[in-house]
């Protein structure tokens, strides 16, 4: 094991990359008022696709393959590929969102929803775990009594709007919760116009960043906080992405070796209460 290296952290405030000094005009900026039913960010599956992949589990479960198998060509069938493509768009050059819905999961086992889960992914990206666990797949689940230090959606707490450290993420549903169990969705170009509006300041402090908590997901020997600022916002290239985790910012500031960074973070509650009256 490798001893800990001390920080690396200076209290450069320049933002990391150039701020987007424009209103964003894309579709992904949108606000509530913009859809006027589900329907409008809704992709309903036919007879067809469920058809299509009804027979994808079949040969799946006779060439007895588990979910660490499954390839894209495990599902690909003519008629679910329009439906990916549609996905695909909306996520990259869309709204940023897409529900998919009309899966009949009464037929099928949790394990097997899964699997249909997985392999519809596969034609979107790579698929990565985001857990120390190494798990595939994350199960939305209240771990708290056997885990103490489960991280947030492994346990009842509510979740603050976040990303995830990944490109793409998606949640399948299994069944309704009892209670709660809500899913907000916050569009981080929204927020962007918003503040360059009326918080010009505070944007360009996001885009100077925070330090990460790494929430004891660090490797052996590795400092228990990342040792640069991640920025909230960058701007590579004219296009404008967003990592935004405020529970792990704020951990990290109680560490001595990183007090410079906290006055940066006050400016993030500006941008979570800003879009609230506007979306």
């Amino acid at each position: 094991m490798s001893a800990i290296q001390p920080s690396r952290i200076t209290a450069d405030d320049a933002p990391l990359t150039p701020v987007y000094g424009t209103p964003i005009d894309h579709p992904g900026a949108w606000k509530v008022a913009d859809f006027k039913t589900p329907a409008d960010y809704t992709i309903e599956l036919s007879a067809i696709h469920l058809r299509d992949i009804e027979r994808a589990m079949r040969q799946i479960k006779a060439a007895g393959l588990g979910l660490d198998d499954l390839q894209r060509e495990h599902f690909d069938f003519p008629s679910l590929l329009p439906v990916i493509d549609e996905i695909r768009h909306e996520i990259e050059d869309g709204r940023g969102f897409v529900v998919l819905r009309r899966l009949p999961v009464e037929d099928y086992s949790k394990d097997e929803i899964g699997m249909i889960f997985w392999g519809l992914g596969t034609h979107l990206g790579r698929g990565l775990s985001q857990s120390v666990l190494g798990d595939r797949l994350g199960h939305v689940k209240d771990f708290s009594r056997e885990d103490p230090l489960a991280r947030a959606y492994r346990t009842k707490q509510e979740l603050s709007p976040h990303t995830d450290s990944c490109d793409l993420v998606g949640l399948a549903c299994l069944r309704n919760a009892q209670s709660g169990g809500v899913s907000r969705l916050t569009i981080a170009l929204t927020v962007h116009n918003v503040m360059l509006d009326e918080y010009p300041e505070a944007l360009d402090r996001l885009y100077r960043g925070y330090v990460f908590h790494r929430r004891g997901e660090e490797k052996p020997g590795d400092l228990p906080h990342t040792p640069y600022r991640v920025p909230v916002y960058s701007n590579t290239e004219g296009k404008v992405s967003a990592r935004s985790s405020a529970p792990m910012s704020r951990q990290a500031r109680r560490r001595p070796d990183v007090r410079w960074v906290r006055r940066s973070l006050r400016c993030s509650t500006a941008s979570r209460r800003s879009p609230s009256g506007r979306s």
